[in-house]
């Protein structure tokens, strides 16, 4: 093979191998882990249930978002603001090889760990007998995963940063003692930042089809920051009460269409980087050395929750829900930059489920006790896994207290750990992106902890 062949190869296959490194980054966050990125949008109460019930017990402000037909049944305006914070924990077992068969330098960091902080906040008021409006601000989607730049698993991703706010207008109406309707609209604004390190020269190696390079030696950057300012969607519901002491409601909502934009950055040798030029000379795409725009598709799914609510009486209640979510709808996922199509990767994503159950029990008057128990499947599968987010089907154990201070106030505390287990990861990259290996399991477990403040006017 000729000095030029050899050029050749090392400037195509790095810049196409950046340029494929751009889809994966704008698409990992859809194709590792669909459970854990839906947040439910919940209380403190609620955590603490195992999110069982959804929006059914008296009173409760989120039902503004969950399923506006509760609001029909308040009793007075109501104000509830909530602080929660998730920390996962995905600590990898087993390893990471270069294209060569060698083993991946680095250490091996649990990429999450942290407590990632989010709001809740609702407001509701009957404007009549029997109508009721509400507005709030949720985080239905969002995750944080961080792994160190050196670290083994560098070349299957080292930051994922995904974060949906939606803004929620909605409206209850009472039909008669015994049904309710509800319906309203969102506002959602997305933006993810996702980093990436690239091994341009196992890339050539996998192109040219022989041992040309050292991999490992040529890593090259990747960030990509995308945006979406709004994006819209609906919901309904409806809450029947067949009984004094059972309530039984249905919520749907839509899913949400967005295309999300913004830009990559590379970063590495000016050498390197300036290869990216030369791209389509080779057949790639035009990918500008200093950067450019980058776009790609991620809708939010639809989702659609059945919930109950037995009273026993004064001191016990207990709740049940069932939850689906559309996820089976990601089948496709496709990149663009500068109008041009870089990648089109399927997902195989399956529609997943929660069941959970739980309950209050009012020890005084001011007092009362929460726990619940749940099991949340994933739709994610050992096709798309990746570090970025391994997630498996989840075990949910919730616990909590609240507070009536006054007549007006009160507060509740909740706390929910997720139990995981061991979450098989064994996947290739393609030759473009260097060809490495990884091959072991995630050993996950999260932690939920939910303070909520609470004003009857």
């Amino acid at each position: 093979m000729t000095r030029h062949t050899l050029q050749r190869f090392t400037r195509s296959g790095t810049q196409a191998s950046l340029a494929l490194a751009v889809a994966v980054a704008l698409t990992a966050p859809l194709s590792a882990q669909a459970g854990s990125f839906q947040l439910p949008t919940d209380n403190a109460a609620g955590w603490a249930r195992a999110n069982a019930g959804g929006s059914l017990f008296a009173n409760d402000p989120t039902a503004v978002y969950n399923n506006p037909a509760a609001m029909a049944f308040f009793n007075g305006p109501v104000l509830q603001v909530t602080g929660t914070g998730i920390r996962p924990s995905a600590k990898f077992e087993g390893e990471f090889r270069d294209q060569a068969g060698n083993p991946t330098t680095g250490n091996n960091p649990n990429g999450f760990g942290k407590f990632i902080p989010f709001p809740n906040m609702a407001f509701a008021a009957p404007v009549s007998d029997n109508v009721t409006l509400g507005g709030s601000l949720t985080v239905p989607f969002g995750l944080v995963s961080e792994y160190n730049p050196t670290w083994q698993g560098r070349y299957f991703g080292t930051k994922t940063s995904l974060q949906s706010i939606a803004v929620s207008f909605s409206a209850g109406f009472k039909i008669n003692d015994e049904f309710s309707l509800g319906v309203g609209i969102l506002g959602q604004r997305t933006k993810a930042q996702l980093n990436s390190m690239i091994d341009a020269a196992g890339a050539a190696n996998a192109l040219a089809g022989a041992p040309l390079f050292v991999p490992q030696s040529s890593d090259v950057q990747l960030n990509v920051d995308v945006k979406k300012k709004f994006a819209f969607g609906y919901f309904a519901g409806f809450e029947w009460k067949p009984s004094e002491r059972d309530s039984i409601g249905f919520s749907y909502h839509s899913r949400v269409k967005q295309t999300l934009t913004g830009d990559y950055r590379l970063y590495g040798s000016q050498a390197g980087i300036g290869l990216l030029g030369l791209a389509p000379l080779f057949g790639g795409p035009k990918l500008n050395p200093d950067g450019g725009s980058a776009s790609a598709k991620l809708d939010t799914p639809a989702f659609a929750s059945v919930d109950w609510l037995h009273v026993f009486d004064d001191r016990f209640s207990l709740a049940a829900t069932a939850k689906w979510t559309h996820w089976s709808s990601f089948q496709n996922l496709q990149l663009m930059s500068d109008g041009q199509q870089i990648v089109n990767l399927p997902q195989k994503y399956k529609d997943s489920w929660l069941y959970s159950i739980g309950g209050d029990y009012k020890v005084t008057d001011q007092w009362t006790l929460r726990a619940g128990v749940g099991y949340d499947k994933t739709p994610s599968n050992i096709v798309s896994r990746d570090p970025r987010i391994p997630d498996g089907t989840r075990r949910l154990l919730g616990l909590g207290v609240g507070y009536q201070a006054s007549k007006n106030f009160a507060f509740d505390l909740g706390y929910q750990h997720q139990f995981v287990g061991k979450t098989r990861v064994k996947l290739t990259n393609q030759p473009l992106l260097g060809a490495s290996t990884m091959d072991g399991t995630f050993d996950d477990h999260g932690d939920v902890v939910s303070l909520t403040g609470t004003y009857q006017f």
